[in-house]
């Protein structure tokens, strides 16, 4: 059976299946083990206004913050609303602590008003804090309401 070409392949087969399967796995994310994550929004509240929905939050320390990810549930009739349900989000925007449109409180209390949004249907909202290397912490807590237009 040694001198068998056929076995001798099949085991060559094998080993090299070995190797593949031995490759794959369950990878985690790219991140170094030494970066500290900026911590989760807590504090995140919304309201409408006549400008759009306004949202504030706080953040401590602002030292190695550079952007804000806002993510916000696909708009619903307030008819067809259901705050408290799971929702699914999609990112709006990234914000970067310089932007125009971000107003802020001595660089700890945020505030920022989404524009595109429409009179009795319910937005429901979360952020994450992104430091300058481009990693994010965990996604806030859930802020929601039916916009009023006022």
């Amino acid at each position: 059976m040694r001198g068998n070409p056929r076995f001798l392949r099949s085991w060559i087969g094998l080993f090299a299946l070995l190797l593949i399967c031995a490759g794959c796995g369950l990878k985690s994310d790219p991140i170094p083990p030494t970066v500290k994550l900026p911590a989760a929004i807590t504090d995140l509240s919304v309201e409408s206004s006549r400008e759009g929905i306004l949202l504030a939050w706080s953040v401590d320390p602002l030292g190695k913050i550079d952007t804000f990810r806002l993510f916000r549930s696909e708009p619903v009739r307030a008819s067809e609303a259901c705050p408290g349900c799971p929702q699914e989000y999609r990112p709006l925007r990234s914000i970067t602590v310089t932007d125009t449109g971000l107003r802020s409180e001595e660089g700890k209390k945020f505030y920022y008003v989404d524009w595109d949004v429409r009179t009795d249907y319910f937005y429901t909202y979360r952020i994450a804090v992104c430091d300058r290397g481009g990693h994010c912490g965990a996604l806030s807590n859930e802020a929601g309401l039916i916009h009023t237009g006022r």
